[in-house]
């Protein structure tokens, strides 16, 4: 579980500032002749307000920590609910924060993980596990909407336009930062952060990591798993 909270601080270091250039991103350089409508300050300044104000977001994408893939997909409400799936060392992992817990889906895969027997499986695979205070305290500190965004609200460094491209079928303004990172901000509505690619390691290489942002203020908020499908984390090891 300690992993999860690795990942999130990936997340949030990866939101600092964007996403790369070049290669990896041939369309945004065919369209970087456009002019943006905003200049980079007023992109961030608006930017800012609205992440603040906003009450959700969807948030998708996969980040890089010791070179292994990390895979995001959760839905975050600004009460630091959330719901979704993170995928860590092959093993997905279905989580939901509601009512001040935290819960976990048992699978084979996480069972193995924490090296539960393997006959504990036919009576928890497929219900959700309750974890300890301290873990859930751990992700929802790590994986809540204001930890996540909190690179979009705070101080950011100079950045660039670099023209424009297309996220999800909307119009984004790009933004490149010094070390090579881009943000790219819807160009038209509200200038809600669209995607973020990190920097590159290794010389200029591999990317960081790449998040997705979608569905502002339209994610519902998470309900807790029924009481039925609810086990106690004591019983894997009982």
């Amino acid at each position: 579980m300690a992993g999860l909270a690795v990942a999130a601080g990936g997340a949030v270091l990866l939101a600092a500032c964007g996403a790369p250039p070049s290669a990896a991103r041939p369309a945004v350089l065919a369209n970087a002749p456009s002019a943006a409508p905003r200049s980079p300050a007023q992109t961030v300044a608006q930017m800012r307000k609205a992440v603040q104000a906003a009450s959700s977001v969807h948030l998708s994408g996969t980040l890089r920590n010791g070179g292994k893939p990390i895979a995001l997909n959760l839905g975050l409400v600004r009460s630091g609910e959330f719901s979704g799936t993170l995928t860590q060392n092959g093993i997905p992992l279905r989580l939901i924060a509601a009512g001040g817990k935290v819960y976990v889906k048992a699978t084979a895969a996480y069972l193995r993980e924490l090296k539960a027997p393997a006959s504990v499986c036919s009576i928890m695979c497929g219900k959700y596990v309750e974890v300890s205070r301290a873990q859930a305290r751990s992700l929802s500190g790590s994986l809540s909407m204001s930890a996540l965004l909190s690179s979009f609200t705070g101080k950011m460094p100079r950045l660039r336009n670099a023209g424009t491209t297309t996220v999800a079928g909307r119009k984004g303004q790009v933004l490149l930062g010094p070390d090579g990172s881009r943000l790219v901000v819807a160009a038209t509505g509200t200038p809600y952060p669209l995607q973020a690619v990190g920097r590159r390691s290794n010389g200029g290489g591999q990317s960081n990591g790449t998040l997705n942002f979608s569905r502002w203020n339209a994610v519902a908020r998470p309900a807790a798993p029924p009481a039925s499908q609810v086990v106690n984390l004591n019983k894997i090891t009982s």
